[in-house]
């Protein structure tokens, strides 16, 4: 029972990791179309649409580092924790 239990705790903060991130992506995702598509449509001067492409995409770039690191380390706790019981 007691496996089970664990089991059950180890899905659950799987499923709220990925949930975070989704909530996470639609977000830097609209931050990116802003900074990013708002500059391709209305270009008004190149270095001010130059600097929002590279700030939306650094945005973007920083949001996969983060999310990767956590998620590995998310994991890897948990599967570090249910390993040491076992």
């Amino acid at each position: 029972m007691k496996r089970g239990v664990k089991l059950t705790r180890n899905i659950l903060a799987i499923l709220l990791l990925i949930t975070i991130v989704w909530i996470s992506f639609l977000f830097v995702s609209y931050i990116a179309s802003i900074t990013i598509l708002y500059t391709l449509e209305f270009p008004e001067n190149l270095l001010i649409g130059t600097l929002r492409v590279v700030i939306g995409v650094l945005i973007a770039g920083a949001w996969v580092a983060g999310w990767y690191k956590l998620t590995k380390l998310w994991l890897y706790k948990i599967l570090l924790s249910r390993k040491q019981e076992v």
